[in-house]
C-alpha cells in the first residue's frame, strides 16, 4: 500500500493531475525496488560496522569515537542513494502520469507548492543539496519534472487516453476515511466526485 497524509492533501495536491503524479512517482519507488536496495545496503553496512567495532583493541574506547564517526557516514552514503533514487521516481512518475493521461505540466505544480512551503517555511533555498540530505531540492525537482513534460505528456499516449487513465485511477483510487460527509468533501477538493456516486 502507499500512504499519502492527508497534509499532502490539505497543502499542495489540488487536482487528480497532481495527484497522479504523486501517486505515479510512489509507485516508481515500488517498480525501481528501492526499498530492496536501500535495505540491502542498510543490512551490508551494518554487518560492515560490527565487523570493525569488534575489531578494536581497545576494547571499546575507540569504538565509542568510531561509532559516530560510522553513523555520520553511513546517513551521508544512504542519502545519496535516496536522492538518486528521488530522481529516479520523479522519471518515472511523470512517464506514468502522462501514460495514464494526466497533464504532467500542471500536475508538476505540486512540486513548485512543496518549494514555495520550504522557503516560506525556513527551508533551503539553494539548489545544493546538503550532505545529509534525503531529497533532491524541490525547486530542482519542479524544473526537472517541468522538463520531463515536454516529452512525457497526454498528447504522447493519446491513442489510449481513456483506457489508460480510467485504468490508472481505478487501481490509484483513494481509501478515504470519515463519515460520507467528510469522505465526499475530501473527494470534492480533488474533483472526482465521481467516486462517491
Amino acid at each position: 500500500r502507499i500512504f499519502i497524509p492527508t497534509a499532502m492533501f490539505e497543502e499542495f495536491i489540488a487536482s487528480q493531475d497532481e495527484l497522479a503524479l504523486i501517486l505515479g512517482h510512489e509507485i516508481s519507488h515500488l517498480i525501481l525496488g528501492h526499498s530492496s536496495t536501500m535495505n540491502s545496503f542498510e543490512s551490508s553496512y551494518r554487518t560492515l560496522e560490527v565487523l570493525l567495532l569488534s575489531l578494536d583493541p581497545t576494547s571499546g574506547l575507540l569504538s565509542l569515537a568510531f561509532m559516530g564517526f560510522l553513523a555520520s557516514v553511513r546517513s551521508a552514503i544512504g542519502a545519496g542513494y535516496s536522492r538518486d533514487h528521488e530522481r529516479q521516481a520523479d522519471e518515472l512518475g511523470v512517464k506514468l502520469c502522462a501514460m495514464a493521461c494526466y497533464d504532467t505540466r500542471a500536475a508538476s505544480e505540486v512540486m513548485h507548492k512543496m518549494h514555495v512551503e520550504n522557503v516560506e517555511s525556513g527551508g533551503a533555498t539553494s539548489n545544493m543539496p546538503t550532505f545529509f540530505d534525503s531529497h533532491p531540492p524541490s525547486d530542482e525537482r519542479y524544473r526537472s519534472l517541468l522538463d520531463e513534460s515536454k516529452n512525457e505528456n497526454p498528447n504522447k499516449y493519446e491513442e489510449n487516453c481513456a483506457t489508460l487513465k480510467s485504468l490508472f485511477f481505478e487501481a490509484i483510487k483513494p481509501e478515504v476515511r470519515g463519515s460520507p460527509e467528510e469522505v465526499r468533501a475530501k473527494l470534492r477538493t480533488l474533483k472526482i466526485q465521481n467516486e462517491v456516486n
